[in-house]
């Protein structure tokens, strides 16, 4: 029986008729229609169709007896006992409105090429529990459609999961041609709207970043054994102490001393820079905060991003780098 939305309004429609009992075929084809029509869905034209979501239940679903009754010349259908459900499941309330969250996190990927299948997991996961997974008017998420790339997500999660190494053909915007690496996948981070995959690039013998959306192509090396990641946590350790995903091997944590002004700093004080970051002072003309960071370029972006309300204080290479990159900008206008 196939897993399609139509199949599992029928399921659903056919296992509240059982609980009750005393359906004809004709009468559950009735009541499967009614809900049909009204979803959008064609009907289904023959009572066979009926009985062999009858039996698909019946042989799948150990958990329901369903019981023939014949009054006269006719036959009914029900389950034995009137509290048996195809979609009963031990879940206190809690413990569904949590599940109903989980799903429309994973609804986030919604729309977005190659995932079709968190779809249907989510369409199928909320008709088995019955509960509603649309947070759609409640939450909302940055998510760019447009964004290129994003059709690799899936097959890049895939490789990472089952420890494939990859062949991917990559457009660097500093390079004028297409390179190609063989990447050791280990991980996906999103930041400011993108995707980056991390892992070991064979040819740099080092751990590489490459943004999903200047990958051209992939594909997998079957016959390439994974290089095992056994000192790198990623989930913790590595982003820790940067902002964003760049991490420069030659660069060294620095305590950074930085100028908030009075109109930006209950906003930093509620949704500080970095997680490191530590009052020194505050008074009325602004806050003195200290943050530790291996510098980066998305460091600099988030100081500039800012504007007057941020001034970096110390130390000298990093403010005169953002004195560069204002004096740049300035001579735009």
């Amino acid at each position: 029986m196939p897993n399609t939305k139509g199949s599992d309004i029928r399921y659903k429609i056919l296992d509240r008729c059982l609980r009750k009992g005393g359906y004809s075929t004709q009468r559950l084809m009735q009541e499967v229609n009614k809900y049909l029509e009204a979803s959008g869905y064609p009907k289904i034209s023959a009572s066979n169709t009926i009985r062999q979501d009858l039996d698909y239940i019946s042989a799948n679903y150990p958990q329901v007896a369903i019981e023939e009754k014949r009054i006269g010349r006719n036959i009914t259908y029900g389950y034995k006992k009137s509290d048996s459900s195809i979609f009963q499941l031990s879940f206190s309330d809690d413990e569904l409105a949590q599940l109903s969250q989980c799903m429309a996190i994973l609804s986030r990927f919604d729309g977005a090429p190659q995932s079709e299948w968190i779809k249907n997991f989510v369409d199928r996961f909320q008709l088995s529990l019955q509960i509603e997974t649309d947070c759609s008017k409640v939450v909302g998420f940055d998510w760019n459609r447009q964004l290129k790339g994003k059709e690799f997500f899936t097959k890049l999660l895939s490789a990472i999961v089952k420890g494939t190494v990859l062949c991917i053909k990559y457009q660097s915007f500093k390079r004028s041609a297409a390179k190609m690496y063989v990447v050791h996948p280990y991980f996906l981070k999103e930041y400011n709207n993108r995707w980056f995959l991390l892992g070991w690039g064979d040819d740099k013998n080092a751990l590489i970043t490459l943004s999903l959306d200047r990958i051209i192509s992939l594909k997998e090396l079957p016959e390439k054994t994974l290089r095992p990641n056994d000192s790198i946590n990623f989930s913790n350790e590595y982003f820790e102490d940067i902002i964003g995903i760049t991490r420069k091997d030659d660069s060294v944590l620095t305590k950074i001393r930085l100028w908030i002004s009075p109109q930006l700093t209950p906003y930093i004080k509620t949704k500080p820079i970095h997680n490191s970051q530590i009052i020194k002072s505050e008074d009325e003309t602004g806050m003195i905060v200290e943050i530790y960071l291996y510098p980066n370029f998305e460091m600099e972006q988030e100081f500039l991003s800012h504007g007057e309300g941020l001034k970096v204080i110390s130390p000298d290479f990093i403010r005169n780098r953002i004195l560069e990159r204002l004096k740049a900008a300035l001579d735009n206008y």
